[in-house]
Order: C-alpha cells, then sequence, then structure tokens
C-alpha cells in the first residue's frame, strides 16, 4: 500500500524548526517514494517511541508494590515490544503470522481502558489476585504436562522446587471470585468481552478477535487461502497474501498501539508528551489517516476471493 496521504507533507513543513521540518519532510519523502511505506514508517513510529517508552518503564519507584499504575506502565512496554515483533516478523518468510501479535495487544487496550475504569483501590486489588491465580495456573500447567513430556523424550522427570499447586490455586481462584463477586462482575469476573463492552470498544474487540483468530486457530478460509493450482496440481505457500497479511499487520497494529497510548496519556506524562509531538502524528497520519482518506483500509477478506473456485 503506498501513495501520498493526505496532510503529511503539509504537517512536516510545519514542524517547530527549520531543522527539524527539513529532516522530517526528507524522510517522510523517502519514505513516501520508497518501497514497503506502511512498514516503514511504522518503524519510525517504534523508534520514535522508544525512548519515551524507556522513560515510563525504567527506574520506576515501587512504592506501591503491584498495582494499577505498574500495569498500565506493562501495557505499554508490550504494546511497544508486540509492534517491534509485528516489523521484524514482516521481514521474514513468516509475514503471515505477523498478525497473532494483534491479540495480546488488543486484549492490554481492552483490560487496561476498563481497569483503569473502576476504583483504584480495588482495581489493585484485582490485579494482586488475578496475577497470583495466574502465576498458580502456571505452574499447575507445568506440573501436569512436563512429566509426561520427560516421559516421552525417555528422559527422568527433575524434582523441581515447586509444591503441588492444586490446593493453593483453588484457594487464590475462590479469593478472586469473592472479590469478583462482592463487586458484581460473577464469580468467575468479566469476560473480555464485557470489560470491551464497558469500555465502548465492542466493534475493536469482535473485529481483531477474529482477524487474530484467523493466524491463531486452525481456519479453513486460511488453508483455502494458502491453496493455489492449476486444476490439476497446486502449491501450497502463504506467499500469494502475505501483501494482505502485512498491510492487516502494520496498519491495524499500529491502531492498536496508537489507541493505548491515547487511553494511558493522561496517566503517564511521558505517553502524553509523545501522543503531543506532531512527529509522532505525522507517522501515525502516513500509516492511518493516508489509507483511510484513499479507501484502502486493509481487508480481512476481499470481493475478489468468493469469485475464485
Amino acid at each position: 500500500m503506498t501513495g501520498n496521504p493526505d496532510g503529511v507533507e503539509h504537517a512536516a513543513r510545519s514542524d517547530a524548526t527549520d531543522d527539524d521540518q527539513s529532516a522530517l519532510f526528507a524522510d517522510v519523502s523517502e519514505v513516501l517514494h520508497g518501497e514497503r511505506t506502511l512498514w516503514r514508517a511504522t518503524e519510525r513510529i517504534i523508534s520514535l517511541a522508544a525512548p519515551y517508552v524507556d522513560e515510563v518503564c525504567l527506574n520506576v519507584p515501587l512504592t506501591a508494590g503491584f498495582d494499577v499504575e505498574i500495569v498500565s506502565r506493562t501495557v505499554v512496554r508490550r504494546a511497544h515490544d508486540a509492534l517491534i515483533a509485528v516489523t521484524a516478523t514482516l521481514d521474514s518468510r513468516a509475514r503471515a503470522s505477523a498478525r497473532v501479535h494483534l491479540r495480546a495487544m488488543v486484549e492490554d487496550l481492552i483490560f487496561v481502558k476498563w481497569l483503569i475504569g473502576i476504583d483504584e483501590a480495588v482495581a489493585t486489588e484485582y490485579v494482586r489476585h488475578r496475577a497470583r491465580v495466574e502465576a498458580l495456573q502456571a505452574v499447575k500447567a507445568q506440573q501436569d504436562f512436563l512429566p509426561t513430556a520427560y516421559q516421552q523424550l525417555n528422559a527422568e522427570v527433575p524434582r523441581l522446587a515447586f509444591r503441588d499447586a492444586s490446593d493453593v490455586l483453588e484457594q487464590a481462584r475462590a479469593e478472586l471470585a469473592d472479590l469478583c463477586q462482592q463487586q458484581g462482575w460473577g464469580k468467575r469476573g468479566l469476560s473480555v468481552k464485557k470489560m470491551a463492552e464497558v469500555g465502548n470498544l465492542l466493534p475493536e474487540y469482535e473485529f481483531f478477535y477474529h482477524l487474530s483468530s484467523k493466524a491463531v486457530h486452525a481456519n479453513l478460509h486460511e488453508m483455502a487461502r494458502m491453496t493455489w493450482g492449476n486444476g490439476s496440481t497446486v502449491d501450497i505457500s502463504s506467499s500469494p497474501f502475505e501483501g494482505i497479511h502485512a498491510d492487516l499487520a502494520v496498519v491495524y497494529g499500529t491502531w492498536v498501539f496508537s489507541n493505548i497510548l491515547e487511553v494511558l496519556a493522561d496517566r503517564l506524562d511521558p505517553v502524553k508528551t509523545l501522543v503531543s509531538c506532531q512527529v509522532y502524528g505525522v507517522w501515525l497520519a502516513l500509516v492511518l489517516v493516508g489509507p483511510a482518506r484513499q479507501g484502502r483500509l486493509p481487508l480481512l477478506i476481499h470481493p475478489e476471493e468468493f469469485r475464485t473456485r
């Protein structure tokens, strides 16, 4: 997907100083007139955001322990890491897999928007209970699986430094369930979909879950896309749709990343500074606004696919 998105060069020309203005204009022009425009623009966003993300995440005072503030900062780091992973995957032969990173990104967006919208004390209690449950679930999962794995590999099962997690996991689950019921969230707590409803993110939930599910689950439409032939033989490859997979990953990965930053901007000053930065706005416009104004936001499925056998 290439082209000259409306407003990008105008925004570049209005930068703070003449030197910065010229450098940005030259960089934007190079990206616009080069190959893989959207990918390279996303890489610029990643590079620009890196020092702000570091400011949010490095040397953080741990005054209140694991709380909503730490979770918010973690979400910023995870989103930045995920966008890095998207662009790294696009430059590999596994390009079609770049979409898998969007699942965690959109769940983080939905979760953190819901979390910062509830009472701070309740939110902190919730994240501590849930973190304990999820850690114990990991212990239980490996205790159930690893003995079988070692046996299948004809190796002796090592003695791991964990006690049996079953009882303590059930206790932790009961404590989390009590908190959730007290808040009217039901015994199991709110689902991601319900959190999306609360945060007015239901369309995003539906779209991104479908987009990412096509990459992480057994999906026959995706398998059919990989099968091409001449009527007598076929080749099976993800390469015919690799450009579509790439555009989906970079455009919507950038979209989720920018939304996470917007949600957390009022809580984290470095994030607020970043989203207010004109250079950031220019690159964001190139990746998102330009394709939108051209009517070329990436599609999950194209009409032409229904005209093929």
